[in-house]
């Protein structure tokens, strides 16, 4: 493509003739349905004339979008280079390029004469996410010339993402197995039944004076103190509405069934003549209240963890082919769905189900976050040192260049006098 083309080009003209072709219910989609009801008459090789086409028309739907990128990197689109990697618009969600990546990624696309943008094409089963893991690592590489020290930076944010999540996935895992020790054997003693509590609800407790019996009693009187000080109606707001809890036969608000709640609401406002709407609202709030602010929060987190997550291992593509490609790094994704979906459902309605799905999901999602990370974890320490001497090395030059040019002008100034 030529610089007149590109500046007359209209990208997205560009993007939907992709469509055409890889769209839904579009070429694409036609010529696998051909095939599949070939395949079902018995004459699949009557259409082996244009199988060649099948590729040929994801090969170029893919360079449509990536000419239509370059038109939107030009003109300072921050997803010119997604668009390039041959990403679809609709794949952009849940994740942001860092922006010092993003220029250079950007400058890589708008001007491919002076760079060189193949490190930014989209590899084999790579999925958003794991491209935007990828690209600043890969940019630094460039920048500095020294993979190495791009293998540094990115193995930093894979393990700094290792940390941020296997930690809570197991906490979880451990202390949903405690709860639900104590609570089959509350069971036993008449009386003495324990209630389970939603994950995440233990600030809750400790300014409600219910602090958890692990926690050091200076902790616990302290967090009770101040639980005091707070005027009732902020802390209903923070950590639940206890009154409400009663709709669901619970005493405290974190270990009410936010379900039972909001449908037992929703019946009494029925019976007293609210319409269908007025009572899915009725039961919406009473189970929002109940759960507080940060319990709300915690969900809705949890929640949207759920659907990225899904949504990435959707664009792993078909899950034999995905699982060949990558064993581990595929169960940790699917067991981090699972961990976060089962984390959700307990947060809504604590019970014994939904808490040791997420113990379980859990302990799995955190074992094979560790085994896909673990020649990262036990290299990154050499890759560093590497780096440093790197670096060390630049540095060294950099003083030499000052030193001679330091003598440099000591001898024209010297010059001036003589």
């Amino acid at each position: 493509m030529s610089d007149n083309s590109k500046r007359m080009g209209n990208p997205d003209d560009l993007e939907h003739l992709a469509k055409l072709f890889d769209g839904r219910g579009n070429l694409r989609d036609r010529l696998d349905e051909a095939f599949t009801r070939a395949s079902h008459l018995g004459v699949r090789d009557t259409l082996s004339p244009i199988k060649p086409m099948v590729s040929w028309t994801d090969d170029t739907a893919v360079d449509l979008r990536r000419r239509a990128a370059v038109l939107r990197a030009e003109n300072g689109d921050p997803k010119a280079a997604a668009l390039y990697a041959g990403f679809k618009p609709e794949d952009l969600k849940g994740g942001s390029l860092p922006p010092e990546a993003m220029l250079i990624a950007n400058a890589s696309v708008a001007d491919g004469s002076k760079f060189d943008s193949a490190w930014l094409k989209r590899k084999p089963g790579e999925t958003y996410q794991d491209w935007l893991q990828r690209i600043p690592g890969d940019a630094v590489a460039k920048v500095s010339g020294d993979e190495n020290l791009g293998e540094v930076v990115g193995d930093y944010i894979s393990l700094t993402a290792l940390a941020s999540t296997v930690p809570g996935a197991f906490k979880m895992a451990a202390a949903g197995t405690l709860h639900l020790i104590k609570y089959f054997k509350s069971l036993k003693t008449p009386g003495s039944v324990k209630f389970l509590k939603a994950p995440g609800t233990t600030l809750a407790q400790i300014l409600k004076g219910q602090g958890p019996s692990y926690l050091p009693s200076r902790v616990a009187r302290l967090g009770a103190s101040i639980g005091a000080r707070t005027p009732a109606p902020i802390l209903d707001f923070l950590a639940g509405k206890d009154s409400l809890a009663a709709l669901s036969g619970k005493q405290w608000a974190w270990e009410a069934n936010l379900l039972k709640v909001g449908k037992n609401a929703g019946s009494l406002s029925r019976a007293t003549g609210a319409s269908r709407l007025g009572a899915f609202a009725s039961g919406a709030g009473a189970a929002a209240r109940t759960a507080g602010f940060w319990r709300v929060t915690g969900i809705g987190g949890s929640a949207a963890a759920t659907v990225i997550g899904g949504f990435d291992v959707w664009q792993e593509g078909n899950p034999a082919d995905a699982f060949k490609r990558d064993k581990a790094g595929y169960v940790a994704k699917v067991s981090g769905v699972a961990f976060n979906a089962s984390l959700t459902a307990a947060m809504i309605a604590p019970t014994p189900l939904t808490i040791g799905a997420a113990v379980v999901t859990g302990a799995v999602y955190g074992v094979a976050s560790i085994v896909d990370n673990w020649d990262t974890v036990k290299k990154f320490p050499g890759k560093v040192a590497d780096a440093g001497a790197w670096a060390g090395k630049k540095i060294g030059e950099g003083a030499g260049k000052l030193a001679d040019g330091a003598k440099s002008l000591g001898k024209s100034i010297g010059g001036l006098f003589s």
